[in-house]
């Protein structure tokens, strides 16, 4: 056997291993990027774990980011954009939707009321508000994802309620689907006209996921299969990649890449 030969052979034994090595570390915590003195994170998995080869099956996706700064109060967050999704679809055919109306200066229970049809997703999200040389006030609200249109297209109604001290906002995160690529979908939230001139947002987690009937047939919001060769039933992917554009700047990016367990 040539030298080539067994080193071919050698990397192919040990392929499954460092896959499998991969898929531990992929699981395991957030990926940072930072400049100018502000830094931040994106966390997140899909559940279930292990996934068909071939169709697509129901999962929840699960996500999380912070935003650090060296000085308080943290610059001002303009957008944020979360791509994620192209090994999978995402399904609102026949799903309630909840006018945005219906959540405006609304609490937890109020917008339950109003839209628990159109439930999609559940989290929190924290925001800090400048008090001049005392500490920030803190605000720790929770949230609730509504599905909703604007301008005919998709959208994802956040609505975060605090009781104390008394928060009560929606943040819109406009649907777009991608071309081929890495990712099949686009969440962008214009998070500082939604927030207004004070709050600054430090950090969020949502999981996004939805089983329903609609037509007499099970659906659900979104779906995932691991589209691996078939020698392979672990692998790597770019589950999401966060873009977080600050006023004036920076603009950061990070990229979060999950393990892929195809179901036997």
């Amino acid at each position: 056997m040539s030298g080539s030969s067994a080193k071919r052979l050698t990397v192919a034994a040990a392929l499954p291993a460092l896959l499998a090595f991969a898929f531990t570390v992929g699981q395991a915590g957030a990926e940072q990027s930072g400049r100018a003195g502000v830094e931040v994170s994106l966390d997140g998995s899909v559940s279930p774990r292990y996934l068909p080869r071939q169709r697509a099956v129901p999962v929840s996706l699960n996500l999380a980011g912070t935003i650090h700064a060296e000085h308080s109060p943290p610059p001002r967050l303009q957008t944020i954009e979360i791509a994620f999704g192209a090994r999978g679809g995402l399904e609102t055919s026949g799903l309630s939707l909840c006018p945005r109306s219906r959540l405006r200066n609304a609490t937890t229970r109020q917008a339950l009321a109003g839209c628990r049809a159109a439930l999609v997703g559940r989290g929190q999200i924290s925001t800090e508000v400048a008090l001049g040389s005392e500490e920030p006030l803190l605000a720790r609200a929770g949230a609730l994802a509504f599905n909703g249109r604007s301008g005919g297209r998709p959208t994802v109604w956040v609505h975060a309620y605090s009781a104390a001290p008394p928060v009560s906002f929606v943040i819109p995160f406009y649907l777009r689907r991608l071309g081929a690529g890495a990712y099949g979908m686009l969440l962008r939230a214009p998070v500082q006209e939604a927030l207004g001139r004070w709050p600054r947002l430090r950090s969020f987690r949502i999981t996004l996921g939805r089983r329903y009937s609609a037509g007499g047939e099970p659906r659900s919001y979104l779906s995932a299969r691991c589209p691996l060769p078939p020698r392979f039933g672990i692998g790597l992917f770019p589950l999401a990649r966060a873009t977080y554009r600050f006023a004036p700047g920076p603009t950061l990016s990070t990229t979060i890449l999950r393990g892929c367990r195809v179901h036997r």
